[in-house]
């Protein structure tokens, strides 16, 4: 557990005292061993399935529930979640995810507070390096390699603010083959037991429902990261004048005008970053004037994808996404 939460914590933003981090690690893979010594998830006992359906092209989305701890507000701006196509194997066959983030229970009076059914979040997948298998030796056993468990992480451009109280994650996600479907794994602790009161939902048939087997409602694995706030969101303080403006061009191959408004003389860093979360370019750091600054960026030397920049000031953050290709 510690192994594959450590895979996914690696460097964390750090533009200022209240960095990017880790707020939920939501998860429970590892079982057994399986092959080539590689780790292994088997479904819990008793269980039929191995995994909850979440294909966009079948009109199937998964949720989990998630709470926000009281006096705190979070800004969520990545979240990461897994599946795999059954008999696919690496490498990822994934290529969209979209999100949604419900402030209730999806189908029973939950809406939708951010995200929608058409935009395409995902900005990386790859393998975990986790296989998840069942006993049957006709599938081979635990030595199976059908079901290679990929991560999808997801990034939202224009970060939520959650306050205090009960939110529900729901994605679904679109692959290279049809030939099977998209299919998020259930969480499964040591000795291949379902973890105590999950509360997973699927969007099936144009109804929500639990995801029961056999008697028991499964769980689904995913991390969120962002920033945590005591009380409200500094960010809101943005509303006096502070803006950081969207890059022009974007796309762009070499380099890219970025443009950034401060209400008031301070201390401001523009950092940008990579999908893993590492700082590669700082931009601005140190003390600004009141008013819109210019600056351009230059890519060259930098891998072709998605990167994120970030304007932290002392009353709080912005980040938007821009692509270099």
């Amino acid at each position: 557990m510690k192994k594959l939460i450590l895979l996914f914590v690696l460097s964390m933003f750090v533009c200022n005292a209240n960095a990017q981090t880790v707020l939920l690690a939501d998860t429970a893979f590892i079982t057994d061993i399986g092959y080539g010594g590689a780790e292994a998830s088997c479904k819990s006992n008793g269980m039929i399935d191995n995994s909850v359906n979440m294909d966009r092209v079948k009109g199937t989305w998964v949720a989990d529930v998630f709470h926000v701890p009281a006096g705190i507000t979070w800004v969520v701006d990545t979240v990461i979640v897994y599946g795999y196509q059954y008999g696919m194997r690496v490498p990822s066959t994934f290529t969209g995810c979209n999100l949604q983030i419900y402030s209730g229970t999806p189908g029973a009076g939950g809406a939708v507070r951010w995200g929608d059914t058409l935009t395409n979040v995902l900005v990386s997948t790859g393998f975990t390096g986790i296989y998840k298998v069942d006993t049957f030796a006709a599938d081979s056993g635990l030595l199976s390699t059908k079901r290679a468990i990929m991560y999808l992480k997801l990034y939202l451009p224009h970060p939520p603010s959650l306050g205090t109280g009960t939110y529900w994650l729901s994605w679904s996600a679109t692959c290279t083959s049809t030939i099977t479907s998209a299919t998020c794994p259930y969480k499964v602790l040591p000795g291949r037991i379902n973890p105590p009161g999950q509360q997973s939902r699927i969007l099936y048939g144009g109804a929500w429902q639990y995801v029961i087997d056999n008697g028991d409602t499964a769980g689904l694995n995913m991390i969120i990261e962002g920033n945590a706030y005591l009380g409200v969101d500094p960010a809101q303080g943005y509303r006096d004048g502070t803006t950081l403006h969207q890059n022009v061009p974007n796309p762009f191959s070499h380099t890219t005008t970025i443009n950034y408004n401060v209400a008031e003389e301070g201390n401001v860093q523009l950092c940008v970053y990579n999908t893993l979360g590492q700082r590669v370019a700082t931009l601005v750091n140190g003390r600004v004037d009141k008013g819109t600054h210019e600056l351009n960026f230059n890519a060259d030397g930098l891998p072709a994808g998605v990167y994120y920049y970030r304007l932290a000031t002392e009353r709080g953050m912005e980040s938007r996404a821009m692509v270099v290709r």
